[in-house]
């Protein structure tokens, strides 16, 4: 399984915000939605983003550009997937909050495009 770096970056920025390590089946892609559930809110809410960049962090043991033989295999550094935060179905009442805040002052936030119930967070705990 391998492991990858989630790096939230501030909202309408590039800036990192913060950064999660996961063990997961395999790489997220461009484009793909996360969820994140934490321990300080119910499941299945939390933060919801969208990959927008994967960097492989890469390492060789050679200088040259061709190999010696026989040839030297390099190895993995870490693997970051940079994501921009977004509204889904399962974006907490906090989330969500500070989301449809930051659209409301002219930041661009992307919401999932996806056709299903989103059931809030508040409507679960009346």
């Amino acid at each position: 399984m391998p492991e990858i770096i989630v790096v939230v970056r501030e909202l309408g920025r590039v800036k990192p915000d913060y950064s999660l390590p996961f063990n997961v089946p395999e790489v997220p892609a461009v484009g793909s939605y996360l969820s994140i559930q934490r321990p300080d809110k119910p499941a299945p809410f939390g933060e919801d983003l969208i990959v927008r960049h994967v960097w492989w962090r890469l390492a060789h043991p050679e200088t040259g550009g061709y190999g010696s033989d026989p040839p030297k295999v390099g190895s993995l550094i870490e693997i970051l997937v940079e994501c921009d935060m977004a509204l889904g179905p399962h974006s907490s009442d906090h989330w969500r909050k500070m989301l449809e805040g930051a659209r409301d002052r002219g930041v661009e936030v992307v919401e999932f495009d996806v056709a299903r119930i989103a059931i809030r967070e508040s409507d679960l705990s009346a």
